[in-house]
């Protein structure tokens, strides 16, 4: 710093300051008070000297792309999963149904069809196929949901004769 810029650091809030006392003087303050006005004022401009109005730049956090399959989705459903009253949350009752409707779509039905809904209630079971198709509050229990997860996990695609005829063909082919 130079000495120029340190008399001007030092200059400046004692005239303000001297100013400023002799305003509260003029107006009717008596000396200490005045004098105290005048302190405050000097204070204020030397704080106004150091504030920088401008704002620190930061460097902006990139967030990590998410990736398919990681833990993070995993955990972040694991959270949403039960409710505070012991019932399933929206969110992971979502993903139970895609995943329903992919594994009920191999079987040539949809799961909100309503011309599919005996066939789906015959081949998912009452329990399960009422836990996959709940659409009013509250949501299903924790217990009925691992039903309906259960019953998709053992439901396998069915074989046709077709891909029965090429899975023996392409087995005969290997050997």
């Amino acid at each position: 710093m130079t000495a120029r810029a340190v008399v001007r650091a030092c200059v400046r809030p004692l005239l303000v300051g001297a100013v400023v006392a002799g305003a509260a003087a003029a107006f009717g303050l008596k000396g200490g008070s005045a004098l105290v006005v005048g302190v405050l004022g000097a204070l204020a401009v030397v704080a106004a000297a150091r504030v920088d109005a401008r704002p620190d730049l930061a460097p902006e956090r990139v967030p990590a792309p998410p990736r398919t399959g990681a833990r993070g989705d995993v955990q972040d459903l694991a959270w949403s999963m039960v409710g505070r009253d012991g019932r399933i949350g929206e969110r992971p009752l979502r993903a139970l149904r895609a995943a329903a409707t992919t594994r009920i779509a191999r079987h040539g039905l949809r799961l909100t069809a309503p011309e599919d809904a005996a066939a789906v209630r015959a081949l998912l079971g009452e329990r399960a196929y009422r836990t996959l198709t709940w659409t009013v509050s509250p949501l299903p229990p924790v217990r009925d949901v691992r039903h309906a997860l259960d019953v998709l996990e053992r439901l396998d695609p069915p074989r046709t004769t077709a891909a029965i005829t090429s899975a023996t063909t392409s087995e005969r082919s290997t050997r």
